[in-house]
């Protein structure tokens, strides 16, 4: 009944990347919490099979990264259905898209948590937090924005960006089960079998095209 559904919404019709941010998401909750994964990119229902886990009854969280553009595509039309045909499970959104406008995302209705900026602590304590009852300390999770018991978004400060090499390593092993991970290695400008990789948090430069900058 605890288990959650983490979602990729469709960004690309070639070239499939690893869905690194969801990963990373996963990875902090890995070993605690059983989680399956949906890679819109890749599949070719994907409302198909998000609507197949969360008929079993068994999924009480719906994890969903969000980029301004193609994503937003899949992510509000699923996430509108979840809210009308699952009410019972809970919706989380991250990603740029929940972290430039987060405002406006929560008001949405449809939404009932979303994190700006890094998940990486954040998610999991919200999981506990929820789990065990404690909506009283949702204040003290950082990043997470929600909507108070008198219908105002709530914004928790954003805390620190994680130290990458105290994360969790990426669940490669888990995503394996869902996907044949050879999907996901095309021929580019870099050679036949290609991998992406993420190696640091964040850039140093602010261009002003750049969503990286905006969060």
């Amino acid at each position: 009944m605890d288990k959650i559904l983490f979602f990729n919404p469709r960004s690309a019709d070639h070239h499939h990347r690893l869905p690194n941010s969801i990963l990373q998401v996963a990875a902090s909750v890995g070993g605690k919490y059983d989680f399956v994964v949906v890679d819109g990119n890749l599949e070719k229902d994907p409302w198909g099979k998000i609507a197949e886990y969360l008929g079993s009854r068994e999924f009480r969280f719906f994890g969903c990264t969000v980029m301004p553009g193609p994503q937003l595509g899949q992510a509000i039309p699923f996430t509108r259905k979840i809210r009308e045909l699952f009410p019972s499970v809970i919706t989380v959104w991250g990603g740029y898209f929940a972290s430039l406008y987060p405002e406006t995302a929560i008001r949405s209705g449809m939404i009932d948590y979303l994190i700006r900026g890094c998940a990486e602590v954040a998610f999991p304590l919200l999981v506990d937090c929820v789990i065990r009852g404690e909506e009283r300390n949702l204040n003290k999770i950082p990043g997470l924005v929600y909507l108070s018991s008198q219908g105002f978004p709530v914004m928790n400060d954003a805390g620190p960006v994680p130290e990458p090499d105290r994360l969790n390593p990426l669940p490669y092993d888990q995503l394996a089960k869902f996907y044949d991970l050879n999907r996901y290695l095309p021929r580019t400008w870099l050679g036949v079998r290609t991998f992406s990789y993420h190696s640091s948090m964040g850039c140093p430069h602010h261009c002003s095209f750049c969503g990286v900058a905006g969060v």
